[in-house]
């Protein structure tokens, strides 16, 4: 009798063991199901406060823009407070760091092509000249390119026939890469598409992307703020001059302006490297002392994640500031 009192007893053990192993079981899963929700939760609360701080920053920036600039007149110069230098601003649970730099000084790579009689892009010889003889000064010895089949090859990715032109390359060469994709048949939305262009390597878009730009259909008219050149800069300067100075000369230009800028565009335009020039092959409309164009970077850190937003203003004195262009990086 007390054989089956202890056998009882002891299944009625392990059924409860069971139950307590289940319940453990149970419980944990959760508890797991619990902090994965809480991690969801708070990541999705870290991407909702991102893209808040994303919004504000646009018209942040927008609002400090106004409040520097206008005071200014847009005239911006090289080496100004908050110019090509990151900002820092403190977030609860984070950090904003800002840089501003002066967009105005490029070429722009669109400008290849021009609307035809069909509705599509088609070719403009006149800045495919224009952008080989840029290609020449930027791409020094050393890098082994063609600068005709890189004219060609840009072209072709926004014209809208499916000839390719002299060392380009069309839908049938991209089709036999791998992964296989196409021309896009429009206007580069970034110049990061350059990537995918035959012919713009690594070393060669490091080479040419300071200088280069793609910009919306919209932009203003390109006219150089010649207070705002770099020494990379000097193949757009030596344009302007219509390459009737060397590439040496043109970098000594920049080098050897005031601390403060030119005060007129005339300043430069007396200097003795250009007073040798014939008058007729200076594009004075070309050059002048007012920024067009100021892209700001946001990057936004908050509780881990982080988010980088690019933009592009248009600068207009005596007009409202316009948004040209927002990215998200990344």
């Amino acid at each position: 009798m007390m054989r089956r009192n202890t056998s009882e007893r002891g299944a009625a053990l392990l059924t409860v063991m069971m139950i307590v192993a289940a319940m453990s079981v149970a419980a944990l899963a959760v508890t797991q199901a619990v902090t994965q929700a809480s991690v969801r939760s708070r990541a999705l609360d870290a991407q909702a406060q991102l893209a808040f701080y994303g919004a504000s920053a646009e018209e942040v920036a927008k609002a400090r823009l106004t409040e520097i600039l206008g005071p200014i007149g847009s005239k911006l110069v090289l080496g100004m407070p908050g110019l090509d230098s990151p900002q820092t601003i403190p977030l609860e649970d984070g950090v904003l760091i800002v840089t501003v730099r002066d967009a105005t000084n490029c070429f722009d790579v669109n400008n290849l092509t021009s609307p035809g009689e069909r509705g599509g892009f088609v070719a403009d010889p006149d800045m495919q000249e224009a952008y080989q003889a840029l290609l020449i000064s930027l791409i020094e010895d050393g890098y082994a390119s063609d600068m005709v089949a890189l004219v060609s090859s840009l072209t072709d990715w926004m014209d809208d026939n499916s000839v390719p032109g002299n060392g380009g390359a069309e839908d049938a060469y991209y089709l036999s890469e791998t992964p296989s994709y196409r021309t896009s048949g429009q206007k580069l939305n970034s110049l990061d598409e350059l990537r995918a262009i035959r012919g713009y390597t690594p070393e060669i878009f490091a080479r040419v992307r300071p200088v280069l730009c793609a910009l919306p259909e919209d932009a203003p008219i390109q006219v150089l703020n010649i207070n705002t050149l770099e020494i990379h800069h000097a193949p757009l300067l030596q344009q302007v001059f219509s390459n009737a100075i060397k590439i040496e000369d043109a970098r000594d230009l920049i080098a050897s302006r005031p601390s403060t800028g030119w005060a007129a565009v005339e300043d430069l335009l007396e200097d003795p490297i250009v007073k040798a020039i014939d008058p007729t092959l200076v594009r004075q409309d070309r050059l002048g002392l007012v920024t067009s164009l100021v892209e700001v970077s946001t990057n936004i850190s908050y509780r881990g994640s982080d988010m980088t937003m690019r933009f592009l203003f248009e600068i207009q004195p005596g007009r409202p500031i316009r948004t040209l262009r927002r990215e998200r990086i990344g």
